[in-house]
């Protein structure tokens, strides 16, 4: 009996945690992950973000083009994979960006999983094409508007560098970035992008 009761209370508590939280306007009517603001400065934000789970591909080159790393995650969502289910654009589309010493970078592009077919979701057919829990993290933001371009992603990064490098507390992992987008092509206001950093502990 006990044990029921509490499997239903900490179900009423899982509920009325997704209830309180609220969305934050850029997401608009898409879904996208949850977090909780830690810090926030005119600079820049330090948030929380809940394990999730997404749809990734990736290249290593010494030229970036997004295209091909997007059209194959838009093919698994349009329907490219084992049941042939379309599945929902989440927000935002995310970057791993990570350089090496030879001159070269892997990009590592990532969907979100709606949370409606996260505990279910489709397998890619596409063997490029892979699905990828991220567990929790904390990461460094810099928000900014406007299309964004490679080099605005760099010039952004070197600011959220800056701010961070002025208190000793702020250590974040150096051998990679995030890129953010999380509008449309199609939307020419109120547009919002981000470049994380992700924090580590001393």
């Amino acid at each position: 009996m006990w044990s029921s009761i509490l499997s239903f209370v900490s179900l009423l508590l899982v509920v009325q945690a997704a209830t309180d939280y609220v969305k934050p306007w850029f997401c608009h009517k898409l879904d996208c992950p949850k977090f909780t603001v830690l810090q926030n400065t005119t600079d820049y934000q330090l948030r929380h973000y809940i394990p999730s789970k997404w749809v990734a591909t990736n290249m290593t080159v010494t030229t970036y083009s997004h295209g091909q790393l997007f059209q194959k995650l838009f093919q698994y969502i349009s329907g490219n994979n084992v049941p042939g289910q379309k599945v929902e654009m989440t927000a935002p589309v995310v970057t791993t960006v990570i350089p090496d010493t030879d001159g070269t970078t892997m990009y590592i592009m990532h969907f979100m999983i709606p949370y409606a077919v996260q505990a279910n979701t489709p397998v890619p057919n596409d063997s490029d094409v892979y699905l990828v829990d991220v567990p929790a993290m904390d990461v460094y933001v810099k928000s900014f508007g406007g299309f964004a371009r490679d080099n605005t992603y760099v010039t952004k990064l070197q600011e959220l560098k800056t701010s961070l490098d002025t208190s000793a507390t702020n250590l974040y992992d150096s051998s990679q970035f995030f890129t953010l987008g999380y509008d449309s092509p199609f939307a020419f206001i109120n547009r919002h992008n981000e470049v994380w950093l992700q924090a580590v502990k001393a």
